[in-house]
């Protein structure tokens, strides 16, 4: 266990109450369906090659031609799925660690693998408790679980890790640590300098989503 931090940027326009959670939570689910229906047109344009092997193999049970396409078509179907819902990978599906499973079983499980779905993070930290500070200390705390994310924070942010890596003294100063419950060290320490460093890295590429229209935010479990 410990204090996870995710940042997102979506295209979705929120369009509630900045500090109702009750918004945020239909907000945050409307998210999720968005990202839903993205995956599930990526995983039916892959699967159209399939499914006219597919359909050839019903055509001609007994060809074992058609049923080598079959097979070649999943297994080109599998590779290609990886990188789009590696989060979530179902091992059972590779070619060589499980079975080729026919096109229903496979489709049935992937209908359940995209209603599991969820937008991904644009940015996660673990147990760098400064940033959790940072949004309490501007009251853009929304509960103690999230908060919008403006492009003038993220510039923000960068701004005053770069000031502490040229000088490490103003660490207490710019960006103090905070205890909690599973939060993580409170020293500043090279663990410290090093989340530092990788906030850093992680924010600038954060903030170029900005260029687009949407919606900051991030997410803090624990």
């Amino acid at each position: 266990m410990g204090l996870d931090i995710y940042f997102h940027h979506v295209a979705r326009k929120f369009e509630g109450e900045q500090t109702n959670y009750d918004d945020f939570r239909k907000f945050n689910d409307e998210v999720d369906k968005d990202a839903q229906e993205t995956l599930r047109k990526k995983v039916d344009k892959l699967l159209q090659p399939l499914r006219k092997a597919w359909k050839d193999v019903q055509e001609y049970p007994d060809n074992v031609w058609s049923r080598a396409d079959y097979n070649s078509e999943y297994f080109a179907f599998v590779e290609k799925l990886r990188p789009v819902i590696a989060k979530n990978y179902k091992w059972k599906l590779h070619p060589f660690t499980g079975k080729i499973l026919e096109l229903p079983e496979l489709e049935e499980l992937l209908n359940k693998e995209v209603a599991d779905w969820y937008e991904q993070y644009d940015a996660y930290f673990r147990k760098v408790n400064f940033l959790f500070k940072y949004f309490e200390d501007r009251n853009k705390m929304v509960d103690q679980y999230y908060a919008f994310v403006e492009k003038e924070d993220v510039e923000d942010i960068i701004d005053k890790c770069k000031q502490i890596l040229k000088d490490n003294m103003l660490a207490h100063e710019l960006l103090p640590t905070q205890s909690g419950f599973f939060f993580g060290g409170t020293d500043y320490d090279e663990w410290y300098f090093y989340d530092v460093k990788n906030c850093l890295k992680q924010m600038k590429k954060y903030l170029k989503l900005f260029k687009n229209e949407g919606t900051g935010y991030v997410i803090f479990s624990w």
